[in-house]
């Protein structure tokens, strides 16, 4: 690999934000045909196609198809917290928010286009497993989950504690569900979801005042 060659591909494990905006959009175009045709069923001349860039663009920036995935985790991530962050902007307190919250996620985890429905029965379900459960996306779901309650606490309608065990407590329940949506949870509709939230996820935010710290 030329020295050019080697700069233009960025590196797997890179963030969105380094990427320029034709490697952006070949990485969304990447999603958008993972999540419609499947792992398998892609091409990098369709990724090619659907970026409006040439093959040759792609293979030269990413390599392969499989260095793709992570790339198109990372913004299947992003647009997802995205349409959580504005569910919890529409509550009207902290309880309502996690209802809002969970619910959102439960709808777009249901949802025939999710990026991990297709990758979880491809050949690529070994990168997403190890996205799910990577640093990243534990870091990245706990920091947005965690603003929201100290949003909350400093409004004064919830109590002082570690925002971001409760936080990470939510994400990986989530995370769960994204790996496998099968199950007897009673998860069936949007308002089933928020239903589910309340009765059983609220009690998060109010922890019992003698919980253990992180510190110890």
């Amino acid at each position: 690999m030329t020295g050019e060659r080697a700069q233009q591909q960025p590196q797997r494990r890179a963030d969105l934000a380094a990427l320029d905006a034709r490697s952006r959009r070949i990485v969304e175009a990447a999603r958008d045909c993972f999540a419609e045709m499947g792992f398998e069923e892609t091409t990098m001349v369709r990724i090619a196609e659907h970026a409006g860039v040439g093959v040759a663009t792609v293979y030269r920036r990413f390599g392969t198809k499989s260095a793709l995935v992570r790339y198109a985790l990372m913004a299947e991530s992003q647009r997802v917290g995205i349409i959580v962050a504005e569910a919890v902007q529409r509550a009207a307190g902290p309880v309502s928010a996690l209802a809002e919250m969970f619910s959102a996620f439960v709808s777009e985890a249901k949802a025939p286009r999710l990026l991990t429905r297709s990758l979880r029965v491809s050949s690529a379900a070994g990168e997403l497993t190890r996205f799910l459960t990577g640093d990243e996306f534990i870091e990245q779901g706990r920091a947005l989950v965690a603003r929201f309650i100290v949003h909350w606490q400093k409004r004064g309608e919830l109590g002082v504690f570690d925002a971001e065990v409760v936080a990470e407590l939510f994400v990986r329940l989530t995370m769960s569900f994204i790996s496998n949506p099968r199950g007897a949870l009673p998860l069936a509709d949007a308002a089933a979801a928020k239903e589910f939230a309340r009765r059983f996820l609220a009690p998060l935010l109010f922890p019992h005042p003698g919980g253990v710290s992180r510190s110890r």
